[in-house]
């Protein structure tokens, strides 16, 4: 991973166009500054999470004509707001939209609005190995609806962006299967699931995050989600060092002592209830597994006046984070 800064819209130019493709940028402010940290993850993917304070970029007719590669870029928004558009179509961004588009066609991005901060992976199409006509559908509608795949993608590109390291081939394989997951999501009316082992490890981890409060959320019913046996499932969590059953257990673990940390809003729930809210099917259960983490009783943690640092709430994506424990980017594609 490398960072790059740029002090003007010239300098910041260079830089898209070294990383990216060849783009004009003007910037919309007479001070100026820029960021980016880039990871080339292999030949055919790279993740990068940018910071601009205003900038109008456009991919030319004429430069667009000069394309040597296939790549498309999927582009999360999480900061400010702007307009891209592409082929007749514009769409706005805010925060949480994702818009899909070619780099081997002219487009245009109104960045102009300050504290512009966007995640992009640029993917090979080749890389995707999808159907030619289910791209070009996904680059017409440029806007990508708010999908779990998607959620997954960012997760994963994030951590990448944070790494101190190249991605490995594997790694560079998950990334592009997450990312053809995504798109195939977007025209399915039902469950999407990676093909790669990392990918699928990715997705079933994420899920749980979202739905351990579910008491009937087990590993039997995870592995039937993701259309996998059980054995599969376990496979897919040996390789990292952990299990299924664990993963749910933490999830809801690290959610039950957020719960109890917060001695206002929470006093008045009672420990069997707070089991309930974190997917627990019992108190009894509940303390137990408990102590096991915590070396203590639900009830002492909750005690007024003790000294603790707040259980952090399940890991959820950050990209100005990485949290190595969780998710090692390593394994088996």
């Amino acid at each position: 991973m490398v960072v790059i800064e740029a002090r003007s819209a010239d300098e910041w130019q260079e830089v898209v166009s070294n990383c990216f493709v060849p783009l004009l940028c003007q910037a919309s402010a007479e001070s100026y500054s820029a960021r980016m940290q880039h990871a080339s993850v292999g030949p055919a993917v790279s993740v990068s999470l940018l910071e601009t304070e205003g900038t109008r970029v456009q991919r030319t007719a004429r430069l667009a004509a000069r394309a040597q590669s296939d790549d498309l870029h999927m582009s999360f928004q999480l900061g400010s707001t702007g307009r891209v558009s592409q082929g007749g179509r514009s769409v706005a961004v805010r925060p949480g939209s994702l818009t899909v588009y070619a780099t081997d066609l002219p487009y245009e991005q109104d960045y102009s609005r300050s504290a512009q901060h966007q995640l992009i992976i640029q993917v090979s199409r080749r890389a995707l190995s999808l159907p030619r006509r289910m791209i070009d559908d996904a680059c017409r509608r440029m806007a990508v609806p708010a999908l779990p795949a998607g959620r997954v993608l960012q997760s994963f590109a994030s951590r990448i962006v944070a790494a101190e390291e190249e991605g490995s081939p594997a790694v560079a394989a998950a990334a592009a299967d997450l990312a053809a997951t995504l798109v195939r999501s977007s025209f399915a009316t039902g469950t999407v699931v990676p093909r790669t082992s990392i990918g699928l490890l990715e997705t079933v981890r994420d899920c749980v995050r979202h739905n351990f409060t579910l008491p009937d959320l087990t590993v039997d019913s995870l592995a039937a989600r993701h259309f996998i046996s059980r054995r599969r499932l376990y496979q897919l969590f040996d390789e990292v060092g952990e299990s299924p059953s664990e993963w749910i257990r933490v999830c809801r673990l690290e959610h039950a002592a957020g719960l109890l940390a917060e001695a206002g809003r929470m006093a008045k729930h009672t420990i069997g209830e707070i089991a309930q809210m974190s997917g627990f099917s019992d108190a009894a259960t509940f303390a137990r597994a408990f102590r096991r983490k915590y070396g203590m009783n639900p009830s002492d943690y909750r005690s007024p006046g003790r000294s603790r640092t707040k259980a952090p709430a399940p890991w959820r994506a950050d990209p100005a984070s990485c949290t190595k424990r969780q998710v090692p980017l390593s394994g088996r594609s």
